[in-house]
């Protein structure tokens, strides 16, 4: 196995060398040359597995010869000793043939655990092998950023660099970021939206300031980001059809590595027969599936934050695929985004996206009636996002016979007031806790600023 670039170029990398980074060499994202194909006969054979043998038959052929069996059963165990639930993804039935994949029983409550506890022990491994000290570095607007410092707590030879924005973040997440400890993390406030948290966070990678630090990305543009997700489709599918009966999928635009993972896991011979896409106000997906038309936007704050932005990196790696792995005509069209905002598809490839994907976008109106409609007829309490899920599943589904899962990406206590607000949640609110002072923020687009900080930070740790 070994990873080419989306933009082209003579770049060709192992398992190790992706994973210890943050960008491609030509500033592209680095995608598996071939994909592993498995047969309905080897896919209803695991239908009894438990999840870690499960994860390892999915996860080992994307890395290859760069570590060895025995090491890679050992460190995709220990990445879910601290999940609180024994099927690590359990699913809830909320109607005929409806699910839910529960994907918060990860140490911070969201399914950003499963990449980051994944991603951590690898670079563990992998630094030890070739030495030296990183710098995890990453955007976060909540989830991602809690699941990193969380997972590299105690990761030796990493340091974190956290940007977000500085209006943007919940309560209980900033004061969770505030928490982290001032000698291993740099905390960015940005006077931006998250897009342009993720917009510096990469153009920071173009243009790599510190010498002899190895430079790792913490978001889904590292690789590790799509293949831990890849794992929930095939739990889902066999546990609903054992690998032969076609189930579609409901993903909450939260993540868009969520969303291409579910194309990889398709073509590497997976009955799904439906992806839907499912958004909020914050639509940016749903337009590019719907109209052949992609753009940044200002972001509307919904009652799903984790949705409330428009740049999904991973949509770079669909593109790839949509044009045949042709490097330069991604290059020719994200070089084009990123000067104007702006991007279409080619016709034949538009009509090729629609037949994998479905979209729909969910009103906020809407996703408050959910909420109580669902808690009323099941009993069951359900955050925001999830809700925006289920409704796009039961409204868009193609097949009332195939299973529809949605993705329950954020555990609902984490939105204990607005359940609670809505008459769903009978527990406990917390209280919101207290912020400080936050540190000096960064202008949009001020690379410059953000270089300079983290030489500093640099020269204080040697």
């Amino acid at each position: 196995m070994h990873y080419v670039s989306t933009r082209g170029g003579d770049v060709r990398a192992d398992f190790r060398s992706v994973v210890l980074s943050g960008l491609a060499q030509d500033g592209g994202l680095y995608v598996p040359a071939s994909l592993p194909v498995f047969t309905e006969k080897q896919i209803t054979s695991w239908s009894w597995l438990p999840f870690d043998e499960l994860v390892w038959r999915v996860v080992s052929p994307y890395v290859g010869s760069s570590m060895d069996e025995s090491t890679l059963r050992a460190l995709l165990s220990d990445s879910y000793r601290n999940f609180n639930h024994r099927a690590i993804t359990p699913l809830e039935q909320i109607g005929h043939n409806e699910w839910i994949l529960q994907l918060f029983h990860g140490p911070t409550h969201s399914s950003k655990d499963f990449a980051a506890q994944l991603q951590s022990r690898l670079v563990e491994h992998f630094l030890g092998e070739v030495g030296g000290e990183a710098l995890i570095v990453g955007a976060t607007n909540g989830d991602t950023g809690l699941a990193a410092l969380e997972a590299f707590a105690n990761c030796p030879g990493t340091r974190m660099a956290i940007l977000y924005p500085r209006n943007g973040l919940p309560a209980e997440q900033l004061s969770a970021l505030q928490a982290a400890d001032p000698e291993r993390v740099q905390l960015f406030p940005v006077d931006g939206n998250f897009d342009d948290c993720q917009t510096l966070v990469s153009q920071l990678f173009r243009d790599w300031p510190l010498d002899g630090v190895i430079p790792i990305c913490f978001n889904s543009t590292n690789w590790v980001g799509v293949l831990a997700q890849i794992v929930f489709y095939f739990h889902a599918t066999l546990q609903l059809g054992g690998g032969t009966r076609p189930v579609g999928f409901s993903v909450p635009a939260a993540s868009s590595a969520e969303i291409y993972a579910g194309y990889i896991a398709q073509k590497m011979g997976l009955p799904i027969n439906q992806v839907i896409i499912s958004t909020n106000s914050n639509d940016a997906l749903h337009q590019f599936i719907h109209r052949n038309r992609y753009s940044t936007r200002v972001s509307n704050r919904t009652l799903s934050p984790a949705m409330d932005f428009s740049l999904f990196s991973n949509l770079e790696r669909f593109i790839w695929e949509l044009y045949g792995h042709d490097g330069s005509s991604t290059k020719a069209l994200m070089e084009h985004f990123e000067d104007c905002g702006e991007l279409s598809i080619g016709n034949q490839q538009w009509l090729r996206a629609r037949v994998l994907f479905d979209s729909y976008a969910v009103d906020e109106s809407q996703v408050r009636d959910e909420v109580v409609k669902l808690f009323r007829e099941t009993g069951s309490a359900i955050d925001p996002h999830t809700a925006v899920g289920v409704l796009a599943g039961r409204i868009h589904r193609r097949s009332l016979g195939a299973p529809m899962v949605t993705f329950g990406q954020i555990a609902p206590a984490k939105s204990a007031a607005l359940l609670s607000e809505l008459g769903v949640w009978q527990r406990e609110v917390p209280t919101t806790p207290d912020i400080f002072a936050q540190p000096p923020y960064l202008a949009k687009g001020d690379l410059d600023g953000l270089c300079q900080a983290l030489l500093l930070a640099q020269q204080r740790h040697v």
